[in-house]
Parts: C-alpha cells; sequence; structure tokens
C-alpha cells in the first residue's frame, strides 16, 4: 500500500482524530501488528503495547508540561519526540510501520505549523490526546507485549 493512501485515513483535528487512531490501529491489526524483516525465516518485528507506552508516557510529559509550564517548555519536548520517534522507527520496523500509518511525524509537523500562534497549546493537546486515542484502540483490539 503506498504512503498516501495509508496517511489518508489519518484526519488529525478535533472532529476526526478519534477515529483516526481507530482506523489506523484496525488497519494495522489486519497485519497482526507484524512486520516481516527476514523473507528466509519469517521472522520480523511487531508492535507491542511497551513501544507505544513509551511512545504515550513522552506524550503524557508534553501534555503535563503545556498545562503547567507553558508552549515553549513543551515544544522542546515535541523536539525530542520527534527525534525518539526516528530513533525507535530505525530499531523495530513494526514501530516505523506504526509511526508511518499514524502519520505521527506529519502530526508533530502540523504543530509546528502554529508555532507562537495563539492556538499552539491547543494543538499540542490534540496530538497528546490523538496519541492516547491511537494507545487505547491498541489494547481495544488486543495489541499485546
Amino acid at each position: 500500500m503506498n504512503e498516501e493512501i495509508e496517511t489518508s485515513r489519518v484526519n488529525f483535528n478535533k472532529k476526526g482524530y478519534v477515529k483516526s487512531a481507530e482506523n489506523v490501529i484496525r488497519f494495522l491489526k489486519d497485519e497482526n501488528f507484524h512486520v516481516v524483516t527476514n523473507r528466509k525465516n519469517g521472522k520480523g518485528d511487531y508492535l507491542t503495547m511497551s513501544a507505544i507506552r513509551n511512545i504515550l508516557s513522552e506524550t503524557s510529559a508534553i501534555y503535563d508540561t503545556v498545562r503547567s509550564q507553558g508552549v515553549e517548555t513543551a515544544r522542546i519536548k515535541l523536539s525530542y519526540l520527534k527525534v525518539k520517534l526516528v530513533y525507535q522507527s530505525g530499531r523495530n520496523a513494526a514501530v516505523k510501520r506504526f509511526v508511518k500509518v499514524s502519520n505521527l511525524l506529519g502530526a508533530l509537523d502540523e504543530v509546528n505549523e502554529y508555532y507562537e500562534k495563539p492556538e499552539e497549546k491547543d494543538w499540542i493537546i490534540l496530538f497528546c490526546r490523538y496519541m492516547e486515542a491511537l494507545v487505547a484502540y491498541f489494547k481495544y483490539y488486543g495489541g499485546k507485549d
């Protein structure tokens, strides 16, 4: 499936983020949360609850930061989160698939477009809620460790 079709299932806005999260996880569930990386023996990487909980813990910290310390401090943490997403994607093909299909990097870029605008805080909070919805649906649809 090409990237354009995959990311089209993501509607990163206040009305569509929950449905988008469900669509992403349902799509990945159809792939059994698994990416084959070795064609000879069929072994590969799995998307695990601990892998996405690590991402969620970062976004939870960002949510707390934006509410208590403000946008500037949260912005620094968002940049670090992007680096962590890229790093984890390089380590695990299933995490890379999750990041790509959920368009997390694109969502972070969208949040960054609101840099120093009054609604920036709302977009940061929306990103955090989108990540929470992804984790909730992952667990609901049977994602395991």
